[in-house]
This record gives C-alpha cells, sequence and structure tokens, in this order.
C-alpha cells in the first residue's frame, strides 16, 4: 500500500507541473488511498464514467430529432455545442471529431442517422486509446442489426432564398451482410451583398479604394451517389463502400461599383469610378473507395483498419472586370488522397490499457493554371503520425499518457524536398472528489502544418492592383493547450466549466508588401499567438418536458509579430429551451453577438441569432419546422484588416444571416423486421491545392 501511495504522489506532481500557472495544488486534491470499484455518476440521463459522459437518450429527446445531430443537440450535454447546419460539434477543449460505432465519420453519415436506431451517445471529454488524438470525441452507438430493412426519403425546402436538401436512403440486412445505396441532391443560393474601403500605404502616398456590389449571387449544388456492402462476424467486421459526387459552386457579381480616390479627396471629383463584375466558378467530380476492418483477436486485443482514398478533378475559374481591365485566371486540377490508419488496442490485467495508432496520408496535385499567367504546380506530400497511448485508473485518480511524432515531407515541382520532423504529447488526468463531482487536468502539445493551397509558388494578379502569392517555405507551428476544468452532475442539474490557455509559435498569417506598384499578398511564420479563456455550461432539466441549457465563453486573443500586433477580448453566451409535448415539440435558442480575430489578423463582429422550431413526430412520419432570426433584415458582419501596407474594411450581408425558414418532412418505409439506421457515406468537400 505504501509503494502504491508514493506512485500515486509522484504522479500527481509530474503532471501538475505541467500546468505551471496552476502550481498551487488545493487541499481538495488530497491523495485518497481507498481502492474504489467503478465510478459512475448519474444525472438525468447522462453517467459519468472515468474519460467520458454516456448520454442515455429519453423517448422524448429520441423521438423529436430527425438526425442524430438533432439527438446530440437535444441531449444538451453540458460544454457541447451543435451546428445542424454544417456538423460542427464544438466543445471547450475545441472541435469535436465525430464517430459512429468507433469508426469516425463526417457531415452526412451523421445527419442520415435515424434517432430510434442510436442506443446512447459517449462524449469523451478526457479522449484515449484511439481517440486520444482529438480534441474531443463524440461517438455514436447504434442498436444492434437485425434482419429486415426500409427506405427512407427526406426533403427540406427553405423559405427567405432558394434552399432545398433532398435525399434518399434505402438499405437491407439479411444475417451478418448488409447492403446499403444512399443519393442526394442539394441547391442554394443565399443572396449577398457587400461594401468595402481598402487602403494601400504607398511610398509615394496613400490610395483607397470603395467596392460595393448588392445581391450577388451565390449558387451551389450537391449530387452524391453512394453504395456499401458490410460484413459483421464474431470476430471480424469489414465494410467496402464506393461511390461518386458532384459540386458545382457559382459566385456572380454584377454591376458592381468600384472607385479609387487618394486620401486627402474631399469631393466625387476626385474619384475615378468603374463598373467591375466577378464570375467565380468552382466544379468538382471526386469517385471515391473506403475499406474498414476490425479483428478482434480476443476480449483484450483487437486491430483496427481503414484505408481511404478518393480521386477529385478540380476546376477553378475565376473572371474579375474593372473597367476595361480583365484578370482571368482558369486551374485544371488533378487531386489523389489516400489515408491509412491502423489502430491496435489490448487492455492489460491491472485496469490499465495501451494503444498504438499509425497514420498515412498521401496526396498527389497537379494543377494547370492558364489565363493572365500560366504555370503548372505539382505537388506530392506525406505526412505520417505515430501515437502511443497509455490509460490507467488508480483509486479516485485516472490518468492518460499520449506521447507521439509527426514527419511531413512535400515537395513542389522543381524545388528540393521539405522535410519537417514533430514530437507531440497529451497528458490528461481526472480526480473524482466525489461521486458528482469531478476535476480535469489536461496538457497537449501539438503541431500543424502549413494548408497545402498555401505552400506553392504560383502567383496570381486578382485585380490591378493585389498580387495573390503562395509561400513555399512557411514552418510548421507549436501547439501548446494547457486546461483545467470542473464537472458536477445532480440530479437536475449538469455542469462544466474550465479555464484554458493555448499558445501558438509559428503562426501562419497574411503578410503584405509592394512590388513593382502592385501589393503582394502571400503568406508568413513569424507571429505568436496567445488565448487564455473561461468557460461555462449548465443545464437544468426540471422535467422530462422541458429541458434548458446556458453557456458562456470569454478570451482573450492576443497575436504579435514583426508586420503588425493585433488583440481582442470577446465574449459570447448561448440558450437554448426545448419543450415536448406528445407528439409535439417546441424549441428557441438565442445566440448573443460576439467579436473574433479571424486568421489571427482580421477583426469580425457577429449579430445577434434566434432560432424558433417546432416539430411533429407520428410513427414513420416527422415535420420538422425552423424559423431564423424573424423580423431581422439588417444583420450583417464586419470585418476590419489593419497592416503596415494594407488596411480594410468590409461589411457583408447574406439573406443567411437574416430571417428566413425552412420545412422538412422525413417519411420512412420498413419491411421485413425494423433495421438499424445505416449512416449515409458522402465527403462534404474534396481537399483542393489551388491558391484562391
Amino acid at each position: 500500500m505504501k509503494r502504491r501511495n508514493y506512485l500515486i504522489i509522484l504522479l500527481f506532481i509530474t503532471i501538475t507541473i505541467s500546468f505551471q500557472s496552476y502550481a498551487t495544488v488545493p487541499d481538495t486534491l488530497s491523495v485518497h488511498t481507498k481502492e474504489l470499484g467503478e465510478v459512475t455518476v448519474t444525472a438525468s440521463n447522462f453517467i459519468r464514467k472515468d474519460d467520458c459522459i454516456i448520454a442515455i437518450p429519453t423517448k422524448m429527446q429520441r423521438k423529436h430529432a430527425v438526425n442524430g445531430y438533432d439527438l446530440l443537440r437535444n441531449l444538451m450535454i453540458p460544454g457541447i455545442t451543435v451546428d445542424r447546419s454544417n456538423g460542427n460539434v464544438t466543445t471547450p477543449a475545441g472541435t469535436s471529431t465525430v464517430y459512429i460505432d468507433g469508426r469516425e465519420v463526417e457531415f452526412r453519415e451523421v445527419q442520415s442517422l435515424r434517432p430510434k436506431d442510436i442506443a446512447k451517445i459517449e462524449y469523451f471529454d478526457i479522449p484515449t486509446g484511439k481517440y486520444a488524438k482529438d480534441a474531443a470525441a463524440v461517438n455514436f452507438i447504434l442498436k444492434p442489426l437485425d434482419n429486415g430493412g426500409y427506405t427512407q426519403l427526406d426533403a427540406l425546402q427553405g423559405v427567405g432564398y432558394l434552399q432545398g436538401d433532398y435525399n434518399l436512403i434505402t438499405k437491407y440486412v439479411t444475417g451478418a451482410k448488409s447492403i446499403n445505396l444512399w443519393a442526394g441532391y442539394a441547391l442554394n443560393d443565399p443572396k449577398s451583398s457587400s461594401d468595402e474601403i481598402e487602403s494601400f500605404n504607398f511610398e509615394d502616398g496613400i490610395l483607397n479604394r470603395s467596392t460595393s456590389y448588392h445581391n450577388s449571387g451565390n449558387r451551389e449544388s450537391k449530387e452524391y451517389l453512394q453504395a456499401s456492402i458490410s460484413n459483421r462476424g464474431k470476430k471480424y467486421i469489414w465494410m467496402l463502400r464506393g461511390g461518386l459526387a458532384w459540386n458545382n459552386m457559382k459566385r456572380n457579381v454584377d454591376n458592381g461599383m468600384t472607385s479609387y480616390f487618394p486620401a486627402i479627396a474631399t469631393a466625387e471629383d476626385n474619384k475615378i469610378t468603374s463598373i467591375s463584375n466577378l464570375l467565380n466558378h468552382d466544379k468538382t467530380l471526386r469517385p471515391s473507395l473506403y475499406y474498414y476492418g476490425l479483428n478482434t483477436f480476443s476480449a483484450t486485443k483487437s486491430l483496427e483498419y481503414v484505408v481511404d482514398g478518393y480521386y477529385s478533378r478540380n476546376d477553378h475559374n475565376r473572371q474579375y472586370n474593372e473597367g476595361t481591365n480583365i484578370f482571368n485566371s482558369l486551374v485544371k486540377e488533378n487531386y489523389y488522397y489516400t489515408k491509412i490508419n491502423a489502430n491496435y488496442s489490448m487492455t492489460l490485467s491491472h485496469r490499465n490499457k495501451l494503444a498504438i495508432s499509425l497514420y498515412e496520408f498521401l496526396r498527389i496535385s497537379d494543377s494547370d493554371y492558364s489565363g493572365n499567367s500560366s504555370y503548372n504546380q505539382n505537388l506530392r506530400s506525406s505526412e505520417t503520425i505515430l501515437f502511443t497511448d497509455y490509460s490507467q485508473r488508480l483509486g479516485r485518480f485516472f490518468y492518460d499518457i499520449n506521447p507521439g511524432l509527426s514527419f511531413l515531407s512535400y515537395k513542389l515541382k522543381g524545388m528540393k524536398s521539405i522535410n519537417r520532423f514533430t514530437p507531440r504529447l497529451q497528458a490528461r488526468m481526472a480526480y473524482m472528489i466525489a461521486r458528482n463531482r469531478q476535476l480535469q487536468f489536461a496538457f497537449a502539445l501539438g503541431n500543424t502544418y502549413p494548408q497545402i493551397n498555401t505552400i506553392n509558388n504560383v502567383e496570381q494578379a486578382v485585380d490591378p492592383i493585389i498580387i495573390l502569392k503562395g509561400n513555399p517555405e512557411m514552418n510548421n507551428s507549436i501547439l501548446l493547450n494547457p486546461r483545467i476544468s470542473y464537472n458536477l452532475n445532480l440530479n437536475k442539474i449538469a455542469l462544466q466549466t474550465g479555464l484554458s490557455y493555448f499558445y501558438r509559435n509559428h503562426a501562419i498569417v497574411s503578410d503584405y508588401y509592394f512590388r513593382d506598384g502592385n501589393l503582394i499578398s502571400t503568406f508568413r511564420d513569424d507571429f505568436i499567438y496567445h488565448q487564455p479563456g473561461v468557460d461555462l455550461s449548465l443545464t437544468y432539466k426540471p422535467s422530462n418536458s422541458l429541458n434548458l441549457n446556458i453557456s458562456g465563453q470569454w478570451n482573450e486573443q492576443i497575436a504579435k509579430g514583426d508586420a503588425t500586433n493585433h488583440s481582442l477580448s470577446s465574449f459570447k453566451s448561448q440558450m437554448a429551451v426545448n419543450y415536448y409535448a406528445g407528439e409535439f415539440s417546441f424549441g428557441a435558442m438565442l445566440s448573443s453577438p460576439s467579436k473574433n480575430l479571424i486568421d489571427l489578423q482580421i477583426y469580425r463582429k457577429t449579430y445577434w441569432h434566434y432560432q424558433l422550431s417546432a416539430m411533429w413526430a407520428h410513427q414513420n412520419w416527422a415535420v420538422e419546422v425552423n424559423a431564423n432570426n424573424l423580423f431581422m433584415m439588417n444583420n450583417n458582419t464586419i470585418d476590419k484588416l489593419s497592416t503596415t501596407a494594407y488596411s480594410f474594411t468590409q461589411t457583408n450581408r447574406n439573406r443567411r444571416f437574416n430571417q428566413y425558414a425552412t420545412l422538412k418532412a422525413v417519411y420512412c418505409f420498413d419491411y421485413g423486421k425494423k433495421t438499424s439506421k445505416s449512416p449515409k457515406y458522402e465527403r462534404v468537400e474534396s481537399e483542393s491545392a489551388i491558391l484562391k
């Protein structure tokens, strides 16, 4: 027992030192030697485990949800914010990775989940094992498969601007085998307007430019067709999937007005005004192939692997006319993406677990630029990541250590290969103060690489003054993120609050300088970024019929570099209420305006946002109505940038920001025995190395 006490104290001191700002340990963290059994804390439908919260949906939460994102939002797990429109699941620790039965998935897969087929949802706020690479993880656990099948149709139609999303899913299961087919079409065109003032600080004086346009088209359509076959055995599970997707996006600005005038201009006579037009057209054709396998060797050992790849044909056509000046860029890209992942997990004899994860990413881009400038760009990129994760519970303590290495090698046409080798480390610890209170510590040391569309040596003239240029010489950023958080679970109240600090060196930002009368817009990596923050999320469930969540977050964003310094203090809050009454449910959501530092440089101010919703659910039918920002017609976002050479202020208005409504209807026809829902497999977007 003495040896165990010594190990506990040594472990606690080691991890605490990593959090220098929290070096003084409160008395409530004294070490207890009493050995506990499985520690679970129940608050409403939440069960607290060492590394995760298990959320069991109630009958009403499940009934009044159309898809997986709806159900996750209805659960109101403290700390989780769900954006149903794009599938973003955010937590105080960062964006959450989403899984289905332990397999990493994407937006459409969760959007098509049928809530009655979801047994429970796991929220890993202390990710371990194969989840250890994530800031946070959400895992949807489906009910066991059975024989039979179903066909489901859903249609969403928008009012206020052109918007529609239509999908068909069919599935048939016989024994251990499952065959699936998915098809869908989506279209939207939110009109937008913009007013912008730019300042160019040339050596011989400041030149200003004002640009405005109204009722611009932003039409985007998506189509996909996917099919898969899978087999679920006692020791081996596999799935093979293939599909084809199309994406067509067109932005059209007609009869915009552009004016040039010196800084001292006081009259309209000083302005030179011309009509400007912009056509920006992007098309993507993407066939894909995916294989997933899971070997269970024993009750304690398993091997999971994924081979995922696609080919993408990306066409980018940008034409900008300003008076008699024409700037045209046409890019045709062949893009190849391959991901190989293997996860080996084993459970040891003393409540400890070991997992080894290997990732290999291969990206090849070949792009032909034509128009005002002609260029061929070839990029080959290989990234290898290796993680080892070890976790164990010692009485009231639970800890997880996750060291790793990453290696990136990329080569541009005509240049030498560039290699980056970086260590990674994540350490997490939880202390169960009581059956309904937990204290968590986390420390992360990681890295991130420049985006592939910035590490090239292409130059594009986008207007009479600005030339866009890539930079292949940027370094990778090192990230540091300690965090301490407190969780409380009572019968009707669940609370999560935390204090965090985020640091990034070699942060990549836009860089501006003048060359031969033009402003060169490129990238640099000499910024340092700091972000201390405090967050709180409270869920109150006075009854099964009424659920309420209130959350707020404050942070200070500071970016420092040779070119310029930026700082911003921001606060954002959100409230959501759900009320269930038989076959009907009603909801409301309110989000406050916020300020943010976009790309570490651009000050962005957003608007009030609220949503009212109602749903009717009966047997195989569900109908949902959402009204967004009723009676609001002047919402806009304001962006500001200020550097030594270049600055701008831009006001953007979009129909998405103002009042609109959606109506969604879902019908599911079951045949044979009721069958668990299969996810819809579709990638939302292809990667691309095109400089835009």
